[in-house]
């Protein structure tokens, strides 16, 4: 799918440390470890960066076919879709954390990028040889655990690697490298599945595609291994970005998955969302009568915009490639087809949206762009209602991907600057933790909820459903730019 992603797809500390750790000077190394290299203008992309591409193929050849693959092939529900979709993204989350953590402390950088490339290239191999329902649950499970452990290091890596002033750069040629690898991936599972299904049949042509994104993503295992420089640096580490400046950054790689969720966070701090939500049951049960004013906070009510988004693009997205297969009468090669319009469109967005975002306002930017999720969801339902097929709903089914890709640059990249503006100073990374944590929540619950939604209600109900909570959403972001403080505002 995507990401961030982004995740699309996020240190808590007091405010007095946070603000010794912004004017922090890196320690020097340590007797016998490598010092920062001192690294002169980069006027072309590292070659490390590159050492994405074949894993970043590998995955976007197999994007679209999960969905199809766990109904047509393994035989399963709408239903259980839902449920390893969900439980793949629940198996993220404290995945990336974790390895984040791990990063800082043990081993190099190098290695958490292989474990990251191995742990997305073995799984998916595996699958293409899955027999049944749970063996491919299991593995999509290790896949989502795995393969996040490049996540986290693969920014600070650039940060490690690269001098401060020339940060936003990287971080935009690696977007770029990574972005186009998707779409170059996209491309390679069409032409398989097209001129597989024409030679071998169905089921061989799916499996076959499984295990050649396996295959390529191992490939990246050996380029990596080559060319990914191993710093070996103080542990922990030091602090090399204030985390108020964290979020300003647009410097992730982000993927939109069925299950809509960051591929790579640019900024991931320690911080334990089931503590903070029992914090806050605490305090709104010492004081109900302020329940409603912490709601109407603008951070609070920008992360309930978020979630209801969030889960909505999830509840409608996961059924998606199967609702094309039963109802439109879509080949597996359309389904691709479908799927590359809205990579190309992200991919060629992503630094235009940052452009804006900071002409416009990150708020203003969202706004916009989750308002088109209103129209591509609502479209959805009504050519599920109106029973359409053809290639004339081929090719709005396509342009309605392209709005759709346009709507997830935006989002991506506006999402951070606005947690970063609506954050209380001193706690910017805890905010940062709080939308990263609420969006995967909201893509879990959505993904949990569609397959059985679409066995209940149908097609054309869930996407509507999206729609309107899409819209929900739109106001809740409207009333959080109306309520923000005037000194803020101009940024939002």
């Amino acid at each position: 799918m995507a990401v961030p992603t982004s995740s699309v797809s996020p240190v808590d500390a007091p405010a007095s440390s946070a603000q010794s750790a912004a004017t922090a000077i890196p320690a020097p190394p340590a007797q016998g470890e490598s010092p920062l290299p001192a690294a002169p203008v980069q006027r072309h992309a590292p070659s490390w960066f590159y050492t994405f591409l074949p894993n970043r193929i590998g995955a976007g050849a197999t994007i679209s076919l999960a969905a199809i693959y766990l109904t047509e092939v393994l035989e399963g529900t709408l239903a259980q879709v839902g449920v390893v979709t969900s439980l793949t993204s629940a198996a993220t989350v404290p995945a990336a954390a974790f390895w984040g953590w791990l990063s800082d402390r043990v081993g190099t950088r190098k290695l958490y990028l292989i474990l990251g490339f191995i742990g997305f290239g073995l799984p998916t191999l595996l699958m293409g040889l899955s027999q049944s329902v749970l063996q491919f649950l299991l593995l999509s499970v290790l896949v989502g655990a795995l393969s996040v452990a490049g996540t986290p290091v693969s920014s600070t890596l650039i940060m490690d690697t690269t001098p401060k002033e020339e940060w936003d750069e990287a971080f935009g040629r690696f977007n770029q490298i990574s972005g186009w690898g998707m779409v170059a991936g996209r491309l390679v599972g069409l032409a398989c599945i097209v001129y597989g299904t024409a030679a071998l049949g169905n089921e061989p042509a799916q499996r076959a595609v499984w295990v050649l994104g396996g295959v390529l993503s191992m490939l990246s295992v050996g380029w990596a291994w080559w060319k990914v420089p191993a710093l070996r640096l103080p542990k922990p580490r030091p602090p090399r970005l204030p985390v108020a400046e964290a979020g300003r950054h647009t410097g992730f790689s982000i993927v939109e998955r069925v299950r809509f969720l960051p591929q790579s966070l640019y900024y991931l701090p320690r911080w334990n969302p089931i503590a903070s939500l029992c914090a806050l049951s605490q305090r709104l049960r010492r004081a109900p009568r302020r329940g409603w004013a912490l709601v109407r906070e603008p951070l609070v009510a920008y992360l309930w915009a978020t979630f209801f988004q969030f889960s909505m693009s999830t509840m409608a997205y996961t059924p998606f490639a199967v609702w094309q297969r039963q109802e439109l009468g879509n080949s597996t090669g359309d389904v691709f087809l479908v799927g590359l319009m809205n990579s190309v469109a992200a991919a060629l967005l992503y630094r235009a949206m940052g452009g804006w975002t900071r002409k416009h306002g990150s708020l203003r930017v969202q706004m916009v762009t989750v308002a088109l999720r209103v129209g591509v969801f609502g479209g959805f339902a009504l050519m599920s209602w109106l029973g359409m097929q053809g290639l004339v709903t081929l090719a709005l089914l396509m342009l309605l991907q392209v709005v759709s890709g346009l709507s997830w640059a935006g989002i991506a990249v506006a999402g951070n600057s606005t947690v970063a503006h609506l954050a209380p100073s001193g706690n910017e990374g805890a905010a940062m933790g709080a939308y990263t944590s609420t969006s995967s929540i909201g893509a879990i619950a959505g993904a949990f909820i569609s397959g059985y939604m679409v066995e209940w209600l149908g097609y054309g109900v869930v996407f509507g459903l999206g729609a309107a909570g899409t819209g929900l959403a739109v106001l809740v972001l409207w009333m959080v730019r109306r309520n923000v403080a005037d000194p803020e505002a101009h940024h939002l």
